[in-house]
C-alpha cells in the first residue's frame, strides 16, 4: 500500500486459519470511523475482533491513524489523474483544493501534521506524485518542492479557517455570535478599528484563500514567461473541490459585486 513498514503476523496467528483482519482492512475500518475518533477499541470492534489482534499488524493508535491518511492523501491524488491532459495551473490548484477538501474532512489530520505524527513517510509518496505530474510540463523537481511547499501553507491555513468556521466556538456559539458577544463584553470606544469593519470581520469569505492561490499561480507564470488560461467562473483545476459558504452568508465582497451588476443593468435599461 505505502513504502512504510507494517508489522507482520505472527506464525501463531496463521497457523490452522487464515487471519480474520489485515492492514487493508483496519486502514479502511479508521477511515470509515473517522480519524478524529480512531481508537484501538473502536477499530477492534467494527472489525470484529479483539484489540490484541490489531497489534499482530500496527503499532499502536497513531499508525492506524498515519497509514489512513497516508491512504485518504493517495486516494485524493489518483482521482485528480496524472495531469498530463491538464494545464500545470490546473495541477498545482487541484493539489491545494484538494488539500483542503482533505483536511476540512479529517481535521483531526491538522493536529497530526502538528504534532509530527504522521511523519515524512506518506507526504514523500504524495509529493512524488506531484512532482511527476508536474515533469510532464518541464517543472523540475526542485522547482515542483517549492511550489508543493507554498500550496501546502496555503492549504493548511485555509483548512484551518473554515474547520473553525464550521466548528464554531466553546459553547455552541457561531462565528458571529462569538464575535458579537465578545464585543460586547468590551467597553463600547474599545477596539474602534474593528467595530468600523465589523461587517468585514464578522461574515469572513470561506473562498478568499483562493485569491492568495490564483496570485501564486500567476508568479510561476510570470516566471515562465507564460501566461494562465482563463478559466471559467467556478473552474476548479484538476480535482479540486469548493469550501461552500453557509447560505446567507455572503461575504461583503460578493455583495458589493452583486449589487455593482444590479446598478449596471439598471442603467443599461
Amino acid at each position: 500500500m505505502t513504502g512504510l513498514e507494517l508489522r507482520k503476523p505472527t506464525q501463531a496467528s496463521r497457523a490452522g486459519r487464515p487471519p480474520r483482519v489485515d492492514a487493508k482492512s483496519i486502514v479502511d475500518a479508521a477511515i470509515a470511523i473517522g480519524l478524529s475518533r480512531v481508537t484501538i477499541k473502536e477499530v477492534a470492534e467494527r472489525l470484529g475482533v479483539t484489540a490484541p489482534a490489531l497489534y499482530r499488524h500496527v503499532r499502536n493508535r497513531d499508525e492506524i491513524v498515519k497509514l489512513a491518511a497516508i491512504e485518504l492523501a493517495l486516494n485524493r491524488t489518483q482521482a485528480s489523474g496524472n495531469g498530463v491532459n491538464h494545464h500545470w495551473s490546473d495541477l498545482v490548484k487541484g493539489c491545494a483544493h484538494g488539500m483542503v477538501e482533505l483536511f476540512v474532512a479529517e481535521p483531526q489530520l491538522i493536529c497530526e501534521v502538528m504534532n509530527g505524527t504522521l511523519g515524512p513517510d506518506g507526504e514523500m509518496d504524495f509529493v512524488e506524485q506531484f512532482l511527476a505530474a508536474m515533469a510532464a510540463h518541464g517543472f523540475g523537481p526542485a522547482e515542483s518542492i517549492r511550489i508543493h511547499h507554498a500550496v501546502a501553507m496555503l492549504a493548511i491555513g485555509a483548512a484551518v479557517s473554515a474547520t473553525a468556521m464550521k466548528s464554531g466556538y466553546a459553547g455552541g456559539l457561531s462565528h458571529e455570535e462569538s464575535i458579537r458577544k465578545a464585543l460586547a463584553r468590551r467597553p463600547r470606544n474599545a477596539l474602534p478599528l474593528i467595530r468600523s469593519a465589523l461587517p468585514t470581520y464578522l461574515h469572513i469569505d470561506p473562498q478568499q484563500w483562493r485569491e492568495s492561490l490564483d496570485a501564486l499561480v500567476a508568479s510561476i507564470a510570470a516566471r515562465r514567461g507564460e501566461a494562465v488560461p482563463d478559466t471559467q467562473s467556478g473552474s476548479q483545476g484538476a480535482g479540486m473541490a469548493v469550501i461552500k459558504a453557509e447560505p446567507g452568508k455572503a461575504s461583503p465582497a460578493a455583495r458589493k459585486s452583486a449589487r455593482e451588476r444590479t446598478g449596471k443593468k439598471r442603467h443599461q435599461t
